[in-house]
């Protein structure tokens, strides 16, 4: 008989099984499942070979993957053919625009506080829409001229306006109506018109019309800006997505009219930048802004009691 050392020895240190825990489902015939860190490593592990695996069979064909991994792939893989990120690839016409507009933008907002103070009514707003004019209108105009962009590219052509006037005709047909209604509330009676006019008293015609040949000209200066210079001068780098890049300034510029306002200027810019990007042009836009803020200075005067 062998003694315990000897075994040792032998066959090493001795194995000690070690007894089963109690499990409420022992006797059953029912086994016990694993840990669930166990199966979540186990499933983990076949996650990553079997993405492996197929990514290695897609290269191989020739496929591309898909959703957020293909897009992912896809992105490296254009850098990697165009470079990375190097200057080289940005659009140079797009920076051009972007830049310009950031500068345009400073000027309308903040060019106002340039106006003497104690001005008369008139001269005062005269002088924002001069501002708004040589913000959104001249300087735009003197950067093609200057970069040699041709202005009908950025929406100054009148070829194809017979065939997409429906469209905004239909504008017309819903907003005038709209701008009505809303005329009669103080909010927009204390904004409009722009030009200063006490309730109940006596327009002098004169200065009204020579404010509302600036107000117009205006107008023009904010859709070449816009929808010409912003949405037709990006589109070729960005697409659609440049009518919601031109989008949120011009929403920004409507922060200080009524709420109401500020709400349809989204849903302006997105139709009115849709057309512009069909028509190629700005002037039907130009004149459906025309009409709707005429609209709104007569609606808002009659509201107002003044006397022609």
């Amino acid at each position: 008989m062998s003694s315990p050392l000897l075994l040792k020895q032998r066959f090493g240190r001795p194995r000690i099984e070690e007894s089963p825990r109690p499990n409420s489902c022992a006797g059953r015939g029912v086994e016990t499942s694993p840990h669930p860190t166990t199966i979540g490593k186990r499933f983990l592990d076949n996650v990553r070979k079997g993405d492996g695996l197929r990514l290695a069979l897609m290269k191989k064909s020739g496929s591309q993957p898909h959703g957020s991994e293909g897009a992912h792939h896809s992105a490296k893989g254009i850098l990697h053919e165009r470079g990375g990120l190097s200057l080289r690839n940005v659009d140079r016409q797009a920076v051009l625009v972007l830049v310009t507009a950031a500068c345009c933008l400073w000027i309308g907002q903040f060019g106002g506080r340039l106006r003497p103070p104690n001005l008369q009514p008139l001269h005062r707003s005269v002088a924002w829409a001069g501002i708004q004019i040589f913000a959104y209108l001249i300087i735009p105009v003197i950067v093609c001229m200057i970069f040699r962009i041709n202005l009908a590219t950025v929406g100054w052509s009148i070829r194809g306006l017979k065939e997409h006037w429906r469209p905004y005709a239909v504008i017309l047909f819903v907003a005038l109506p709209a701008v009505v209604a809303v005329s009669f509330s103080s909010e927009f009676q204390a904004k409009y018109p722009l030009l200063e006019v006490r309730d109940g008293s006596q327009i002098d015609l004169a200065q009204m019309l020579i404010w509302w040949v600036f107000y117009a000209v205006q107008f023009v200066a904010i859709e070449s800006f816009f929808r010409g210079f912003l949405v037709l001068g990006l589109a070729d780098a960005f697409g659609m997505n440049a009518i919601l890049i031109a989008m949120l300034p011009y929403l920004a510029i409507h922060f200080s009219k009524p709420p109401l306002e500020a709400v349809a200027s989204i849903v302006g810019a997105l139709i009115m930048g849709i057309l512009a990007l069909r028509s190629r042009s700005i002037w039907l836009g130009v004149f459906v802004h025309i009409a709707v803020a005429g609209t709104m200075d007569v609606s808002s005067l009659l509201q107002k009691g003044v006397q022609w």
